[in-house]
């Protein structure tokens, strides 16, 4: 874990794994999807608030090639939420089924001073993150050819 600070007092708290001490994120390791040309592919997450408190999440990813729903919200103390994060259809296969593309986890607590009704938007992180601790939670992106699957 590294804390980066500038003058601006802006803190973001950047996790290698996708577990941060407020927010776990499943799948662990990689988000995978099983590749097929010109067809829209989910795969399912599930963010887990590990704290007494309400947390506000944002993901991030190229929305050109991703479309994750939710994408931004809260969630309350102890608590699960599902996101459904969709590969649009690609006309074609990346060369040697190779994906660079990361999904970016946020996440604030809101239980201090903020309330659970302020509106949880991306203009909310930026403005939160000049001011406040944010974990964040980076999880590379993988592409499963339907190959690679064996049948016993």
């Amino acid at each position: 874990m590294t804390l980066s600070s500038d003058q601006s007092k802006r803190h973001i708290v950047e996790q290698r794994s996708s577990d941060s001490n407020v927010l776990a994120v499943d799948p662990t390791l990689e988000l995978r999807f099983l590749f097929e040309t010109r067809k829209d592919i989910s795969s399912c997450l599930q963010l887990t608030n590990k704290t007494g408190g309400s947390i506000a999440f944002n993901i991030m990813t190229n929305q050109t090639k991703y479309r994750a729903e939710p994408k931004i919200g809260t969630l309350p103390p102890c608590s699960k939420c599902y996101v459904s994060v969709t590969l649009r259809a690609q006309e074609e296969a990346p060369l040697n089924m190779q994906c660079h593309d990361m999904l970016i986890v946020q996440c604030v607590s809101i239980s201090e001073g903020l309330a659970e009704s302020d509106e949880i938007s991306e203009e909310f992180f930026k403005k939160v993150m000049a001011e406040k601790v944010v974990d964040v939670v980076k999880l590379p992106i993988v592409y499963v050819a339907r190959e690679q699957f064996s049948t016993v």
